[in-house]
């Protein structure tokens, strides 16, 4: 079973976050399928527009607690973190409108997906939640930027000081998603928007897009940047250290006792 699914129709390229028995928390074979998930996106003429979408009851979970902070055999915090910022630089480059269909969770790298994208329409099941402090880490695919860009600088230091949840109707005050619509009607209605962007003139409809994106972007791409500096040093820190070891030790003990 693939992890991330993808389908295209009218235009509109469907992308779908398969572990729904996880909230669509990702791992390492999940990162590898959306990598690959985007870039065939990227590339294809026929796709005019991008939903991102997820099974079950929540749209992203972000990386899985279970794994934070373990490594590949032979791969670094460095070269992971590149390789997981390069998915949210996929995101910004993919040269079509992108919508986010959010319910449940979107936390973590599961919320700055959400973030990126051009709408976020919410069911109000929502719940937007950077959550890293509470691992002693910070965010690290510029969530600090998008999520300042569309909240403020005060309540988006509030998200990442306090790793607290955002509910739907709080969201859609601040301005961090778009519309709230009944969690029965979320994929028909963000469906019949892509499609109705989809069918506006290519050429005018980017150029719409682009004229915002160009206010934003730069600083975005800024932030990947001194996150991935900030995030090699918490990585590096006492506290990270002992909240993962005390993760182990956790894991290890449910394991012997199962």
């Amino acid at each position: 079973m693939a992890y991330v699914e993808s389908r295209c129709a009218d235009g509109v390229l469907t992308i779908t976050f398969n572990r729904p028995e996880v909230h669509n928390a990702f791992n390492d074979a999940f990162g590898d399928e959306l990598h690959e998930v985007l870039e065939d996106a990227r590339r294809r003429t026929d796709a005019k527009v991008v939903i991102l979408r997820g099974e079950g009851k929540s749209f992203c979970a972000g990386r899985d607690f279970r794994e934070m902070g373990e490594r590949p055999p032979g791969v670094s915090h460095h070269e992971f973190m590149i390789a997981g910022q390069q998915k949210i630089k996929m995101m910004l480059d993919m040269g079509k409108p992108m919508i986010a269909a959010l319910k449940g969770a979107a936390y973590g790298g599961g919320a700055e997906y959400a973030l990126v994208c051009d709408f976020r329409i919410a069911a109000p099941t929502t719940r937007i939640s950077l959550p890293e402090v509470n691992y002693g880490l910070a965010v690290d695919q510029g969530g600090s930027a998008l999520a300042a860009s569309l909240i403020g600088p005060a309540r988006t230091k509030w998200m990442l000081m306090t790793g607290d949840p955002v509910d739907a109707e709080t969201a859609l005050a601040w301005g961090l998603v778009d519309f709230i619509v009944p969690l029965e009607e979320l994929d028909s209605h963000v469906e019949a928007l892509a499609r109705k962007i989809a069918s506006k003139p290519n050429q005018a409809m980017m150029a719409a897009k682009n004229l915002v994106d160009e206010l934003w972007s730069d600083g975005v791409r800024a932030a990947i940047r001194r996150e991935l500096q900030q995030q090699l040093a918490l990585f590096a820190s006492e506290d990270f250290e002992a909240l993962r070891e005390a993760r182990r030790a956790a894991k290890a003990a449910k394991a012997a006792v199962g």
